[in-house]
Protein backbone atom coordinates (compact mmCIF):
# COMPACT_ATOMS: atom_id res chain seq x y z
CA UNK A 1 0.00 0.00 0.00
CA UNK A 2 0.83 3.74 -0.84
CA UNK A 3 2.00 5.90 2.21
CA UNK A 4 -1.10 7.71 1.72
CA UNK A 5 -3.21 4.42 2.61
CA UNK A 6 -1.02 3.34 5.42
CA UNK A 7 -1.43 6.56 7.02
CA UNK A 8 -5.29 6.92 6.54
CA UNK A 9 -5.22 2.93 8.03
CA UNK A 10 -3.71 3.76 11.16
CA UNK A 11 -6.15 5.77 13.23
CA UNK A 12 -9.15 3.86 12.08
CA UNK A 13 -7.02 1.09 15.13
CA UNK A 14 -7.68 3.81 17.81
CA UNK A 15 -11.65 3.74 16.99
CA UNK A 16 -11.46 -0.06 16.72
CA UNK A 17 -10.09 0.22 20.27
CA UNK A 18 -12.44 2.90 21.84
CA UNK A 19 -15.21 -0.12 20.41
CA UNK A 20 -13.76 -2.95 22.31
CA UNK A 21 -13.27 -1.30 25.73
CA UNK A 22 -16.73 -2.42 26.86
CA UNK A 23 -16.33 -6.04 25.29
CA UNK A 24 -17.05 -9.09 27.58
CA UNK A 25 -13.48 -10.69 28.92
CA UNK A 26 -12.07 -6.97 28.33
CA UNK A 27 -13.94 -4.74 30.84
CA UNK A 28 -12.06 -5.76 34.13
CA UNK A 29 -8.63 -4.97 32.33
CA UNK A 30 -9.88 -1.77 31.45
CA UNK A 31 -10.80 -0.45 34.81
CA UNK A 32 -7.48 -0.30 36.20
CA UNK A 33 -6.05 1.63 33.47
CA UNK A 34 -8.67 3.92 33.48
CA UNK A 35 -8.23 4.92 36.84
CA UNK A 36 -4.37 5.61 36.43
CA UNK A 37 -5.34 7.77 33.96
CA UNK A 38 -7.60 10.02 35.97
CA UNK A 39 -5.56 9.95 39.06
CA UNK A 40 -2.49 11.09 36.87
CA UNK A 41 -4.86 13.49 34.93
CA UNK A 42 -6.19 15.59 37.87
CA UNK A 43 -2.47 15.83 39.62
CA UNK A 44 -0.36 16.84 36.06
CA UNK A 45 -3.28 19.04 35.64
CA UNK A 46 -2.96 20.15 39.57
CA UNK A 47 1.15 20.53 39.26
CA UNK A 48 1.19 22.14 35.42
CA UNK A 49 -1.79 22.69 33.66
CA UNK A 50 -3.14 26.26 35.38
CA UNK A 51 0.60 27.38 35.41
CA UNK A 52 1.28 26.77 31.84
CA UNK A 53 0.18 30.06 30.12
CA UNK A 54 1.90 32.22 33.10
CA UNK A 55 5.42 30.59 32.57
CA UNK A 56 4.78 31.54 28.97
CA UNK A 57 4.54 35.03 29.69
CA UNK A 58 7.10 35.28 31.85
CA UNK A 59 9.59 33.15 29.40
CA UNK A 60 8.68 35.68 26.71
CA UNK A 61 8.88 38.95 29.04
CA UNK A 62 12.48 38.36 29.34
CA UNK A 63 13.08 38.17 25.73
CA UNK A 64 15.85 40.54 24.64
CA UNK A 65 14.20 43.53 22.32
CA UNK A 66 15.64 42.95 18.92
CA UNK A 67 13.81 38.97 19.33
CA UNK A 68 10.44 40.86 19.91
CA UNK A 69 9.11 40.12 16.39
CA UNK A 70 9.27 36.51 17.51
CA UNK A 71 6.79 37.10 20.32
CA UNK A 72 3.69 35.66 18.92
CA UNK A 73 5.65 32.60 17.14
CA UNK A 74 7.24 31.64 20.50
CA UNK A 75 3.67 31.64 21.98
CA UNK A 76 2.28 29.53 19.92
CA UNK A 77 5.27 27.42 19.34
CA UNK A 78 5.56 27.26 23.10
CA UNK A 79 1.97 25.99 23.84
CA UNK A 80 1.70 23.56 21.48
CA UNK A 81 5.10 22.15 22.46
CA UNK A 82 4.16 22.46 25.54
CA UNK A 83 0.75 20.30 24.97
CA UNK A 84 2.81 17.84 23.24
CA UNK A 85 4.95 16.96 26.14
CA UNK A 86 2.17 16.77 28.29
CA UNK A 87 0.69 14.05 26.01
CA UNK A 88 3.50 12.24 25.59
CA UNK A 89 4.96 12.91 29.37
CA UNK A 90 1.65 11.83 30.88
CA UNK A 91 1.61 8.25 28.05
CA UNK A 92 4.77 7.58 29.05
CA UNK A 93 4.12 7.96 33.10
CA UNK A 94 0.90 6.47 33.15
CA UNK A 95 2.22 3.40 30.51
CA UNK A 96 4.81 3.00 33.23
CA UNK A 97 2.50 2.44 36.08
CA UNK A 98 0.04 0.38 34.34
CA UNK A 99 2.66 -1.55 32.59
CA UNK A 100 1.42 -4.78 33.98
CA UNK A 101 -2.54 -4.37 33.19
CA UNK A 102 -1.98 -3.25 30.14
CA UNK A 103 0.54 -6.35 29.08
CA UNK A 104 -2.45 -8.51 30.30
CA UNK A 105 -4.61 -6.08 27.93
CA UNK A 106 -3.25 -6.66 25.40
CA UNK A 107 -2.43 -10.61 25.91
CA UNK A 108 -6.61 -11.20 26.56
CA UNK A 109 -7.07 -8.93 22.93
CA UNK A 110 -4.52 -11.66 21.01
CA UNK A 111 -6.45 -14.29 22.79
CA UNK A 112 -9.91 -13.21 21.63
CA UNK A 113 -7.78 -12.17 17.85
CA UNK A 114 -6.20 -15.58 17.28
CA UNK A 115 -7.41 -17.85 20.56
CA UNK A 116 -4.31 -18.19 21.71
CA UNK A 117 -2.57 -15.89 24.29
CA UNK A 118 1.04 -14.78 23.58
CA UNK A 119 3.96 -16.73 25.67
CA UNK A 120 6.93 -14.63 25.44
CA UNK A 121 9.11 -17.73 26.89
CA UNK A 122 9.99 -16.15 29.87
CA UNK A 123 9.34 -16.33 33.80
CA UNK A 124 7.31 -13.66 35.74
CA UNK A 125 10.31 -12.20 36.84
CA UNK A 126 12.18 -12.32 33.57
CA UNK A 127 8.91 -10.18 31.86
CA UNK A 128 9.37 -7.81 34.64
CA UNK A 129 13.35 -7.13 34.43
CA UNK A 130 12.84 -7.33 30.61
CA UNK A 131 9.58 -4.54 30.76
CA UNK A 132 12.18 -2.30 32.70
CA UNK A 133 15.43 -3.06 30.79
CA UNK A 134 13.45 -2.44 27.51
CA UNK A 135 11.47 0.79 29.17
CA UNK A 136 15.33 1.93 29.86
CA UNK A 137 16.47 1.07 26.35
CA UNK A 138 13.04 3.12 24.90
CA UNK A 139 14.05 6.36 27.62
CA UNK A 140 17.54 6.68 26.08
CA UNK A 141 16.26 6.07 22.03
CA UNK A 142 13.59 8.88 23.13
CA UNK A 143 16.53 11.53 24.93
CA UNK A 144 19.01 10.79 21.72
CA UNK A 145 16.74 11.48 18.80
CA UNK A 146 14.61 14.53 21.07
CA UNK A 147 17.83 16.45 21.69
CA UNK A 148 18.92 16.24 18.18
CA UNK A 149 15.29 17.23 17.29
CA UNK A 150 15.58 20.36 19.67
CA UNK A 151 19.05 21.35 17.57
CA UNK A 152 17.31 21.39 14.33
CA UNK A 153 14.24 23.43 15.72
CA UNK A 154 17.09 26.06 17.11
CA UNK A 155 18.83 26.63 14.06
CA UNK A 156 14.94 26.97 12.29
CA UNK A 157 13.90 29.18 15.18
CA UNK A 158 15.45 31.60 13.77
CA UNK A 159 14.82 31.11 9.64
CA UNK A 160 11.75 33.16 8.35
CA UNK A 161 8.93 30.31 7.46
CA UNK A 162 11.07 28.04 8.21
CA UNK A 163 10.51 28.08 12.05
CA UNK A 164 6.70 27.00 11.25
CA UNK A 165 8.02 23.27 10.81
CA UNK A 166 8.98 23.24 14.33
CA UNK A 167 5.71 22.38 15.67
CA UNK A 168 5.05 19.59 13.00
CA UNK A 169 8.34 18.36 12.92
CA UNK A 170 7.87 17.89 17.35
CA UNK A 171 4.19 16.39 16.49
CA UNK A 172 5.62 13.54 14.08
CA UNK A 173 8.28 13.12 16.81
CA UNK A 174 6.43 12.62 19.40
CA UNK A 175 3.22 10.56 17.52
CA UNK A 176 5.67 7.82 16.46
CA UNK A 177 7.02 7.70 19.75
CA UNK A 178 4.02 7.01 20.74
CA UNK A 179 2.70 4.46 18.41
CA UNK A 180 5.98 2.56 19.79
CA UNK A 181 5.26 3.24 23.40
CA UNK A 182 1.60 0.93 22.59
CA UNK A 183 2.74 -1.09 20.30
CA UNK A 184 5.05 -2.08 22.61
CA UNK A 185 2.69 -4.10 25.05
CA UNK A 186 2.30 -6.94 21.83
CA UNK A 187 5.88 -6.98 21.26
CA UNK A 188 6.92 -7.31 24.57
CA UNK A 189 4.26 -10.09 25.36
CA UNK A 190 5.96 -11.94 22.80
CA UNK A 191 9.17 -11.41 24.17
CA UNK A 192 10.75 -9.40 20.84
CA UNK A 193 14.17 -7.58 21.63
CA UNK A 194 14.41 -3.97 21.18
CA UNK A 195 16.35 -4.27 17.60
CA UNK A 196 13.83 -6.36 16.60
CA UNK A 197 10.83 -4.14 17.92
CA UNK A 198 12.66 -1.41 16.18
CA UNK A 199 12.54 -3.18 13.06
CA UNK A 200 8.13 -4.03 13.06
CA UNK A 201 8.09 -0.52 14.18
CA UNK A 202 9.83 1.24 10.93
CA UNK A 203 8.63 -1.47 8.29
CA UNK A 204 4.91 -0.14 8.17
CA UNK A 205 5.66 3.15 9.62
CA UNK A 206 3.02 5.25 8.06
CA UNK A 207 0.74 3.06 9.37
CA UNK A 208 1.85 3.46 12.76
CA UNK A 209 2.44 7.47 12.42
CA UNK A 210 -1.20 7.70 11.34
CA UNK A 211 -2.14 5.37 14.49
CA UNK A 212 0.42 7.43 16.75
CA UNK A 213 -0.91 10.47 15.42
CA UNK A 214 -5.01 9.90 16.52
CA UNK A 215 -3.62 8.85 19.69
CA UNK A 216 -1.53 12.38 20.45
CA UNK A 217 -4.73 14.12 19.44
CA UNK A 218 -6.98 11.76 21.89
CA UNK A 219 -4.53 12.37 24.96
CA UNK A 220 -4.91 15.77 24.42
CA UNK A 221 -9.21 15.78 24.57
CA UNK A 222 -11.00 15.95 27.57
CA UNK A 223 -12.54 13.12 29.01
CA UNK A 224 -11.23 11.32 25.61
CA UNK A 225 -7.90 11.17 27.57
CA UNK A 226 -9.52 9.34 30.38
CA UNK A 227 -9.62 5.86 28.52
CA UNK A 228 -7.10 6.79 25.55
CA UNK A 229 -4.18 4.19 27.14
CA UNK A 230 -6.51 1.12 26.90
CA UNK A 231 -8.19 1.82 23.94
CA UNK A 232 -5.05 2.45 22.25
CA UNK A 233 -3.57 -0.78 23.78
CA UNK A 234 -6.22 -2.46 22.52
CA UNK A 235 -5.76 -0.67 19.04
CA UNK A 236 -1.79 -1.33 19.00
CA UNK A 237 -2.60 -5.00 19.64
CA UNK A 238 -5.15 -5.56 16.82
CA UNK A 239 -2.34 -3.20 14.47
CA UNK A 240 0.44 -5.36 15.15
CA UNK A 241 -1.86 -8.96 14.75
CA UNK A 242 -3.10 -7.39 11.71
CA UNK A 243 -0.48 -5.87 10.27
CA UNK A 244 1.77 -9.38 11.00
CA UNK A 245 -1.02 -11.54 10.60
CA UNK A 246 0.78 -13.51 7.42
CA UNK A 247 3.66 -14.41 10.05
CA UNK A 248 1.49 -15.21 12.94
CA UNK A 249 0.95 -19.03 13.21
CA UNK A 250 -2.87 -19.13 14.03
CA UNK A 251 -2.83 -22.92 15.21
CA UNK A 252 -0.03 -21.43 17.88
CA UNK A 253 -0.39 -18.02 17.90
CA UNK A 254 3.47 -17.60 17.56
CA UNK A 255 5.31 -14.85 15.73
CA UNK A 256 7.36 -17.44 12.63
CA UNK A 257 9.76 -14.77 11.57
Amino acid sequence: MNPVSELIIGPSYLARGFGLLTAPGLRRYVILPVLVNVVLIVALMGLLGWQLNDWLNAWLAGLPTWLAWLEDVLWWLGMIISTLAFCYFFTLLANLIASPFNGMLSARVEKLHTGHEPNSGMSIAGEMWDGLIGELRRLRYYASRAALLGLVSLVLLFIPVANLAIAPLWFVFGAFMLAFEYLDQPMANRGLPFDAKMQRLYERGWRHLGFGSVVTLATALPLANLVVMPAAVIGATLLYMETDYPLIDVKTGHDSR
